[in-house]
């Protein structure tokens, strides 16, 4: 998104001093001459790409993503001079069941097996390592072990490190290049700093890029959230990280075996297979096929059955644009509630299960009269049934939608944890629960005049609980809430008032106040009509009498929301909670009722020295997308320096400078 004129200007203007800081950070670089040997080049250029930007299998000598104009020109530069080397990794995040930790870790790995190496089979060569966003994340870990004496190679052979949209921003030692962000990386900086590196690493944040600039002391919720995500690897056990990969782990989904847009080829390719009637029916295709089908439904179901799959959610899906993936999202979700995918995807299973186990036993083909045959072809048309509204979807649509389901956990997530954390402290409950007991009281006396202000009064008290109860599953959020490591105690308590409304039918009760709110201004009208007419207070008794059984059911549907108490979140669902301060917090809480923890919620929200939690809805849409991908696509526009020059200019332009140096 290009930059407005007064950010440009603001920009320019915080360059004013720092133009000063990179003159002496460029001139203060190491000048290294080498002469390499043979087969050995002078410098090893590693760069290191985002998220979803490259894959395990990628061709290394091949520049992609962000980073792709840089490497190219060094390459067009300085030729067999510099191995411009692309760094394949998993570079993945919550799409493939694995955490964005699994992916860095991964991508960690096998940076510095290139790095050693390379090292050790050329020791002249000096080294440029560059990064951005995951990557980045990759490339300054790397720089602060090598900095700090634990790398693969040792300080003296690197001449720079640029690193961009960097998670661990805010680490000591690194030189910020262009406008200065107010806050932190969403995975802290790194706490050994670059050590022997100070001065050679370049860092450049958009000070928009939640990513790379975030201020965890004001957004503790969001920040905590993010540290989890960004941190945590899959798995979990005992303890503060098992607890956060728990979490972590929940969240993501396993879209990697997933073929969407070839699901009804392989429902095709199976019910021809098993339709065959001269004896060829290939058991190894049968297995094949269903195979297929077993992984794509797999996760699409499992993404329907969490609590991310809800009407906030889709509704934000279908009111993006026709054509879009976000769009086409919702088609394939509202196509897959349609369809019995659980059940679906137990027939996919034992379909290959059956036919892989024939195919061990020996036998490679069915005869036509073959029970096992029968067997096969009658599930295969029971599998046919079972997904006939999701295969009807167009292959174009399936294919899109992909991206978007496959992250759509992490995102919702994100969007309702902060949602539902803000909203409840806006929402006044010693007031609902105070109308909740009088209300059914007014009913019962057959007042009219009070029953319809007390209903009236619920009414515009309710709206927002309506609103997030209709929305999220506020059980599931509650979960996430209750692991999330808060220190000051708001996310468990925040999470005790959403496991008690989830055990209510707030839609229900609010029908019913309606009810009784439309029913008492009728009975109003009766006994106070226009002028003309006569009173009628018989009928308006008859009315208020017609009433007390729909009171009665309210104060029924009210109990628990009158007295119910918290209860803890299963363990074994998203883990126990990981703060000690916040574990006593939540124990202590665990006795109170709603009235009591709503008070501790809206104190906590207001005390002067607390955080301004409702400008967290404002950051949730953008925080929903870095968790798992590059949202932060600005730096090739994003100045830089008084020249004019964006970020990948000011990059490519520095790593030229120290390769030409060290020649």
């Amino acid at each position: 998104m290009p930059l407005s004129h007064s950010t440009i200007y603001r920009t320019v203007s915080l360059l004013a001093t720092t133009s000063v800081a990179v003159s002496v950070f460029i001139a203060t670089a190491p000048v290294i001459a080498s002469a390499a040997p043979t087969g050995c080049p002078p410098t090893f250029a590693l760069f290191i790409p985002g998220t979803w930007e490259t894959g395990e299998g990628a061709d290394p000598t091949v520049s992609v993503g962000m980073l792709k104009p840089i490497a190219d020109s060094i390459a067009d530069k300085h030729g067999s001079a510099v191995q411009v080397y692309t760094l394949p990794y998993m570079a993945r995040a919550f799409d493939n069941g694995k955490t964005y930790a699994d992916s860095k870790s991964d991508g960690l790995s096998k940076a510095r097996h290139i790095l050693s190496e390379t090292a050790a089979k050329c020791s002249n060569t000096k080294f440029t390592i560059t990064g951005y966003s995951q990557g980045a994340d990759i490339a300054g870990d790397l720089a602060s072990d090598i900095g700090n004496g634990s790398g693969p190679i040792t300080a003296e052979q690197v001449l720079a490190v640029g690193l961009l949209s960097d998670p661990g921003s805010g680490t000591e030692g690194e030189t910020v290049i262009g406008p200065h962000p107010s806050g932190k990386g969403i995975a802290d900086p790194r706490p050994q700093g670059m050590g022997k590196l100070s001065g050679r690493v370049a860092s450049i944040c958009d000070p928009k890029d939640l990513y790379c600039s975030i201020q965890k002391g004001s957004s503790p919720l969001l920040g905590s959230l993010g540290s989890v995500l960004s941190k945590a690897p899959s798995g979990g056990g005992d303890g503060e990280v098992g607890d956060n990969s728990r979490l972590a782990t929940v969240l993501a989904s396993n879209f990697s075996q997933a073929d969407l847009p070839g699901l009804v080829t392989a429902t095709g390719n199976l019910t021809s297979e098993l339709s065959k009637t001269d004896g060829t029916v290939d058991l190894e295709k049968v297995t094949s096929s269903a195979s297929t089908l077993a992984n794509t439904i797999s996760p699409l179901a499992e993404l329907l059955d969490s609590g991310a799959v809800n009407p906030e959610a889709s509704g934000q899906l279908a009111a993006s644009p026709a054509g879009t993936a976000e769009n086409n999202a919702h088609q394939v979700l509202e196509k897959a509630g349609q369809s019995d995918l659980s059940s679906a995807l137990s027939t996919a299973t034992s379909i290959a299960d059956t036919a892989s186990k024939l195919a061990s036993n020996g036998t490679t083909t069915l005869p036509a009269a073959s029970l096992d045959l029968t067997s096969l072809s009658t599930a295969a048309g029971i599998l046919d049934r079972q997904i006939a509204p999701l295969s009807t979807t167009p292959r174009d649509i399936l294919g899109s939608a992909s991206g978007v389901l496959s992250v759509l956990k992490p995102t919702v997530v994100v969007n309702q944890v902060l949602g539902v954390a803000t909203g409840l402290a806006s929402v006044d409950m010693p007031a609902i629960l105070a109308n909740l007991t009088l209300l059914p009281q007014k009913v019962a006396a057959l007042d009219a005049q009070g029953a319809h202000k007390v209903a009236g009064d619920l009414n515009n008290q309710f709206s927002p609980l309506v609103k997030m109860a209709a929305g999220v599953d506020l059980k599931w959020v509650s979960q996430v809430l209750s692991i999330i490591p808060d220190p000051s105690g708001y996310s468990q308590v925040a999470a005790l008032v959403a496991s008690i409304l989830g055990g209510v039918d707030i839609i229900k009760l609010a029908n019913l106040v309606g009810q009784i709110q439309e029913t008492a201004w009728a009975a109003v009208e009766k006994l106070l009509p226009p002028p003309g007419q006569l009173p009628n207070p018989l009928g308006a008794g008859a009315a208020m009498t017609g009433l007390v059984p729909v009171g009665l059911e309210l104060a029924t549907v009210a109990v628990t929301m009158l007295s119910g108490k918290a209860t803890k979140t299963d363990p074994t669902l998203l883990g126990k909670q990981s703060s000690t301060a916040a574990t006593t917090i939540t124990t202590q809480a665990q006795n109170l009722e709603l009235s009591a923890l709503a008070n501790s919620l809206t104190a906590m929200a207001s005390a002067p020295s607390s955080n301004d939690l409702a400008s967290l809805i404002g950051e949730g849409l953008d925080a929903a997308s870095f968790f798992a991908s590059g949202a932060h696509q600005n730096y090739n526009s994003l100045v830089v320096d008084n020249s004019g020059r964006n970020a990948i200019q000011w990059i490519s332009d520095w790593l030229n400078l120290q390769v030409r140096r060290a020649a």
